[in-house]
């Protein structure tokens, strides 16, 4: 028994066998326009010049709009066989730190890793990650859990992006099956396959942005000690707990485990 945070971890493995086809993603990512210059200035400005301030800010608006466009066509273009599907199993590490982000009763340390040579830069994924554990809908919503980012020493628990072959080969050695397609929790490890973060699933085709946070969701959720759920009823959302991507059964799509009021999105366990 390993203790991590204030939890008592069992030596225990999950793996989110999930297996259905993918469709390729597309971003909801929303740019932030530039903000408008605002200044006062004694007297009034001639026209002219209210006239250049305000073209000027349409300006930086449609560059932004444009600077959307492009970060959406770019994450719509990925082309599935061009995903590696192997690596050399090292890992680099986000650089950067982060302060406490929920309760403090049970803090989780963690890092985050990703496979080198797969083009993907730790620290973004580190931002995505971070801004998944800092949502009112995750994890922290009960005020005791929490986590904080460190970049060195040691840490209860590591989310590590990494091709399909290197998930499938740290996932194997504790007796998962990954397939090439899912995600597992072994140890302190959330393994995060690739693909599965480039393509999402068929459920989550249209927005890949939230299936990153099912995947962090639910193998985090594995690594506090919950187990899988199903759908509790036909038309509720689906727990974050339940292998949705095996189908959907009548719920809907959801990535959190808490709704907005802090509610508890659950539903039946299932082995």
């Amino acid at each position: 028994m390993v203790l991590a945070g204030g939890y008592a971890l069992t030596g225990g493995t999950d793996a989110s066998d999930d297996t259905a086809g993918t469709a390729a993603p597309s971003s909801t990512m929303q740019a932030k326009a530039s903000p408008g210059v605002s200044a006062e200035i004694e007297g009034a400005a001639p026209p002219e010049n209210a006239e250049n301030a305000e073209n000027a800010e349409k300006e930086e608006v449609d560059e932004a709009d444009e600077g959307e466009d492009k970060e959406k066509e770019r994450e719509e273009d990925v082309d599935p066989a061009s995903i590696p599907s192997s690596g050399p199993g090292t890992f680099i590490t986000a650089d950067s730190t982060g302060s406490l982000i929920g309760g403090s009763e049970k803090v989780v340390t963690y890092r985050v890793q990703v496979e080198d040579g797969i083009g993907i830069s730790a620290d973004e994924v580190a931002a995505e990650v971070e801004r998944v554990f800092a949502d009112p809908r995750g994890w922290t919503a009960d005020g005791e859990v929490g986590f904080r980012r460190v970049s060195g020493g040691t840490s209860d628990m590591r989310v590590r992006l990494a091709t399909a072959a290197t998930v499938d080969h740290i996932c194997g050695q504790y007796g998962l099956d990954t397939g090439g397609e899912v995600n597992c929790r072994v140890g302190q490890d959330v393994m995060v396959n690739l693909k599965r973060w480039l393509l999402a699933t068929q459920y989550y085709a249209d927005d890949v942005t939230e299936y990153r946070a099912l995947i962090i969701n639910h193998e985090v959720g594995h690594f506090l000690g919950h187990g899988h759920e199903t759908c509790p009823g036909a038309g509720k959302p689906a727990p974050a707990m339940m292998q949705q991507i095996k189908g959907l059964k009548g719920c809907k799509p959801n990535a959190w485990p808490y709704d907005r009021t802090g509610r508890r999105i659950t539903g039946p366990s299932v082995p």
